[in-house]
């Protein structure tokens, strides 16, 4: 089953130029904020890291460069998620895969193995090439960084690990809906639009909401700039894990129940 998903996954002309979108975004910001930050400490009154011409927060805020593009990688890996299947109930080749698998549940589980393979694969292998393309850019203005500076490893490798869950939701949401366009408004709505709305009110529950969206989540577990959430870094990956483990289920739940 992993067998064929991974060839029917490649053999999509949609999967390359996404991850390859995905590439530029990633590596591409990560240059455009190297260079940003460098000129901003250069040209401020006092551009040492933490001064008042540097960056906010310092090194820490540095660290973060690698990551720049990830909000929007995203959303280009949760699309992808998200067609993954709905492409298949779109032209109906669904149904000559369930036939093949009555049971069903294997080929969304077969789908979510691949995607969180090739999703953490590419987002580590981008955080990387920032890294790599970011340091000439920010060393005039001394603040470029080594590896294994504080939080930096930590932010590289886990970073895939959130973008694999926002794909993952993808697939599951791909599932429900059975619309590509459909399933990315909803993925844009969770991570972009319901923040958004959250932000506007101060009221403690609307905050405890807001701990459970997966953009707060993220900010907790791998941005060392943002403020302390409501739930620990344990509880944010959870947070992060649950997302694409409910709407995963419910996807299968629905496909198991649901004519094709």
């Amino acid at each position: 089953m992993l067998a064929a998903e991974t060839v029917k996954f490649f053999g999509l002309r949609s999967t390359w130029v996404l991850l390859v979108v995905t590439a530029v975004l990633m590596v591409g910001f990560a240059a455009l904020s190297a260079w940003g930050i460098a000129s901003f400490a250069q040209d401020g009154p006092s551009g040492g890291p933490g001064g008042p011409g540097g960056p906010p927060g310092g090194s820490d805020f540095v660290h973060t460069v690698p990551s720049s593009g990830l909000s929007l990688a995203i959303l280009v890996l949760g699309a992808m998620g998200a067609m993954a299947i709905s492409g298949e109930f779109g032209n109906r080749s669904i149904a000559a895969t369930m036939t093949a698998v009555p049971a069903r549940w294997p080929v969304l589980i077969a789908k979510a193995i691949v995607l969180t393979v090739v999703t953490w694969v590419v987002i580590t292998v981008c955080e990387l090439l920032g890294y790599v393309v970011a340091q000439p850019l920010l060393r005039p203005a001394g603040l470029d960084f080594a590896f294994d500076a504080r939080l930096v490893p930590q932010i590289m490798f886990l970073s895939g690990l959130y973008a694999a869950a926002i794909a993952v939701m993808g697939l599951g949401l791909g599932a429900l809906i059975r619309n590509t366009a459909a399933a990315i408004v909803v993925l844009v709505a969770i991570l972009l639009v319901f923040p958004i709305l959250v932000a506007i009110f101060q009221q403690e529950w609307v905050q405890w909401v807001s701990a459970f969206l997966p953009s707060t989540a993220q900010s907790v577990t791998l941005d060392p700039t943002a403020s302390p959430g409501k739930l620990d870094v344990g509880g944010s990956w959870a947070v992060i894990a649950g997302w694409p483990v409910v709407l995963l289920g419910a996807g299968i739940a629905l496909v198991q129940s649901r004519d094709i």
